[in-house]
């Protein structure tokens, strides 16, 4: 019967209804209302964004506090650059990046923290130290002990991302689509339940420009998938090219605008670096995708100006 009630679940997604909210250790996100915002903690020296704190854990834990108090629904704490050509580091190196700061916010922030890693024993050291979310950019298809790691915390929540190593597709959608059903199958095969995963199709991750913003317009093919859809385009390259060349701290505009066009495709969750400025778009563009909020509806009439 619980079979049978995913598949139920995954049909009224498909049809546009909002997907069942997630509990992650105590911690409810409701999709559908409102877009939820993830604020990044990048805990490295070459973060991609140039925001990047390096191993200040202070610095680490002012920003985390800063994000969740500008509106943060959850907080993504990560050790590792996925830049291109980044130096891949060690497992002892990221936990001693990221474990001091998950430790602290686990126990000071009432949001959820999520532990950005590829490594199964990040993952589990996070969880241990009250992590809520396990958000995986290679999607259980990485690290073949992620998804063991993320099933043994029965509470935990997870983001499986679509990754490859070239950008080469038959059909851009159905292949990331597909790539993504695998990730879901490794999770359901482990004992980790539907409704504890997020999907994200990995913008800017094997990916071209032209691919991402193809990815974007056809976004809602993912809704056949039944889950939650986050998807991550703040500051990317792909804003540059379409810019001039703008660099990651002038490109706040271009992720906004790509975050709201995110919403109205159908992503439940946007993953941005500039969360004050996303979080009033995202007000706006929310109350032309979900409806408006009651609080406008008894607005008295504005003057002249509108």
């Amino acid at each position: 019967m619980e079979a049978v009630g995913a598949a139920v679940a995954a049909v009224l997604v498909a049809r546009g209804a909002p997907p069942a909210p997630l509990v992650a250790r105590g911690h409810r996100l409701a999709f559908g209302a409102r877009t939820l915002i993830m604020g990044i903690v990048n805990v490295t020296p070459d973060s991609f964004s140039g925001d990047g704190v390096g191993s200040d854990v202070d610095a680490a834990l002012t920003r985390a506090r800063e994000l969740a108090a500008a509106g943060a629904d959850i907080i993504d704490v990560g050790g590792e650059s996925t830049r291109p050509n980044s130096v891949p580091v060690t497992v002892d190196e990221e936990l001693a990046r990221v474990l001091p700061v998950v430790s602290a916010l686990t126990r000071t922030l009432d949001v959820p923290v999520s532990i950005d890693t590829r490594k199964a024993a990040v993952a589990r050291a996070a969880l241990d130290a009250g992590a809520a979310i396990v958000n995986d950019v290679w999607g259980l298809r990485g690290d073949p002990e992620m998804a063991a790691a993320v099933a043994a915390t029965p509470d935990a929540g997870l983001v499986v991302m679509h990754n490859q190593r070239e950008a080469v597709y038959a059909d851009l959608m159905r292949d990331i689509c597909a790539s993504l059903r695998h990730s879901l199958a490794i999770a359901s095969a482990a004992g980790i339940d539907s409704e504890r995963v997020i999907v994200d199709p990995g913008f800017g991750f094997a990916k071209t420009p032209a691919q991402n913003i193809e990815m974007l317009r056809r976004l809602g093919e993912l809704r056949g998938l039944g889950r939650a859809i986050m998807v991550g385009p703040s500051r990317k390259s792909t804003i540059a090219v379409l810019t001039g060349g703008a660099s990651p701290d002038a490109r706040v505009e271009g992720s906004i605008a790509l975050a709201a066009l995110a919403v109205s495709a159908g992503a439940h969750i946007v993953r941005v670096h500039d969360v004050a400025e996303t979080v009033r778009a995202l007000r706006v563009a929310d109350a032309l995708v979900h409806g408006v909020p009651e609080h406008l509806r008894s607005a008295p009439m504005p003057g002249r100006t509108g």
